[in-house]
């Protein structure tokens, strides 16, 4: 399974192993779906995408920016 996945239409990254039920990402068509190679958020963060405040910054409150 990939680790992050993006939302075209709204240039957020999610993590999927973190994902709540406010991410939302369960109705986003296939061709708003867009996966990562490599799959990393520094890859998602270059293309534009911002990371989700559900999923993604929880996990990195208190880290330095990768």
């Amino acid at each position: 399974m990939a680790g992050y996945f993006g939302k075209k239409s709204d240039m957020i990254v999610h993590h999927l192993a973190e994902m709540k039920p406010e991410c939302r990402i369960h109705p986003i068509e296939n061709e708003d779906r867009v996966y990562f190679t490599p799959d990393m958020l520094d890859n998602a963060k270059g293309k534009g995408f911002v990371p989700c405040k559900h999923c993604i910054e929880q996990l990195t409150q208190g880290k330095p920016e990768d």
